[in-house]
């Protein structure tokens, strides 16, 4: 329902290419919107790639650009990471003080990820309280930070008064659920268990550095994934890549395990990493009787349906986002030497309770729509304020 006479014209800057969990985030997110808030939006997408590619910059053409519309939406994503040494906000959304007043129209900073996994400086910590202090003395911007450990990053960073002021919004992928596509398991057999599993292809010397290199990983994995398939003669893989970097982990990780199994019970979900690849990507995650997730999105999906996962840790936010919803036990820290015994033995455990794992993510989720009717209340009287 709308309190407005017409749509507000909504420029909306974040990822909607390349990334098919970007997209889960923005088809939940929207969703949301249209169900809870008074308010129907119209938008007009910017990717937020064109910034980082330098073919586009927070200068005058964009505070003007974005003048032209009711209301500037940023996010969700992992925008507020604090490793950007160049900008002026010491994140990715870098827009100065200057051109942050030259704004006219409301701002939204939404369900954003503070992101300290890549470290960050004095420097650039002081430029982002900086930014924070600006927006949050502003009546005319709103903030809310993702259920991913951001509340306790910002309070690291910029103390506990400061975070305190700032709401948690769940990321949209918990409430991508109503988009998906039932696709049948490969092989197609009823009695079969389907357990999907997404590596991450990107970051990984700073996922892996330490005691397991990523070429240690890729060999362990292949040897937990070999043995699981040995152990349970129902049993049957699907790698589902987000990006294209996936991709590459994937066939490297598939040269690594017997012919016998790549025939006939290893599958690969396509990667369509745009709007219309969205319901089968969804419908894969939901066909899944366990899902091994080391992205962020690999996680936050499937949690959003109950299906059952087990996070592949090997970056500090999948850690946040499993303690913040009291599932902290369902992580596999990858990156010791032994993580592939340990996974086999959670698997093939969690094969015969799924019942018990499915209950707990249904009370998990019931907690996290709470914490997202909370924020949405409050930003549906801030938008009030506004455009009555």
């Amino acid at each position: 329902m709308s309190s407005a006479a017409t749509p507000l014209r909504v420029l909306h800057l974040a990822s909607f290419a390349g990334n098919i969990g970007d997209l889960a985030n923005h088809a939940g997110a929207r969703d949301l919107f249209a169900r809870t808030l008074d308010f129907e939006f119209s938008f007009v997408e910017l990717e937020i790639r064109e910034f980082y590619w330098r073919r586009r910059s927070f200068d005058d053409d964009f505070v003007r650009y974005a003048n032209g519309f009711d209301l500037l939406l940023i996010g969700g994503g992992n925008y507020f990471e604090l490793w950007v040494q160049d900008s002026p906000t010491g994140t990715s959304i870098a827009i100065d003080t200057k051109r942050l007043a030259a704004l006219q129209i409301p701002v939204i900073f939404y369900s954003l990820g503070v992101d300290i996994g890549q470290g960050y400086t004095d420097q650039t910590a002081g430029r982002f309280r900086a930014f924070m202090g600006t927006v949050l003395a502003s009546d005319t911007m709103y903030t809310c930070v993702r259920n991913d450990g951001s509340s306790l990053a910002m309070e690291e960073v910029l103390g506990a008064d400061v975070s305190r002021r700032v709401r948690t919004m769940p990321d949209g992928g918990f409430f991508a659920t109503g988009t998906g596509k039932r696709v049948e398991p490969h092989p197609s057999r009823p009695s079969s268990r389907l357990v999907g599993i997404n590596l991450a292809g990107d970051m990984l010397e700073r996922r892996f550095g330490g005691a397991v290199s990523a070429h240690d990983f890729l060999a362990g994995f292949a040897g937990a994934c070999t043995q699981l398939l040995e152990a349970r003669d129902d049993l049957n893989l699907e790698f589902v890549p987000h990006i294209w970097r996936d991709v590459t982990v994937i066939a490297e990780l598939l040269a690594m395990i017997p012919d016998r199994f790549l025939r006939s019970r290893i599958g690969v979900a396509p990667l369509r990493p745009v709007a219309s690849g969205l319901p089968e990507f969804l419908g894969r995650y939901g066909t899944c009787d366990l899902v091994l997730g080391m992205r962020f999105h690999a996680n936050v999906c499937p949690i959003g349906m109950s299906v059952p996962t087990l996070g592949l840790l090997c970056y500090p936010q999948v850690a946040h986002l499993y303690r913040e919803l009291g599932l902290q036990d369902r992580l596999v820290d990858v990156r010791i030497d032994d993580f592939s015994a340990i996974l086999v033995d959670r698997v093939l455990v969690d094969l015969d309770s799924l019942g018990n794992i499915r209950d707990r993510y249904h009370t998990a989720m019931s907690r996290v729509h709470h914490q997202a009717e909370a924020t949405l209340v409050d930003l549906n009287s801030w938008l009030h304020g506004h455009f009555d």
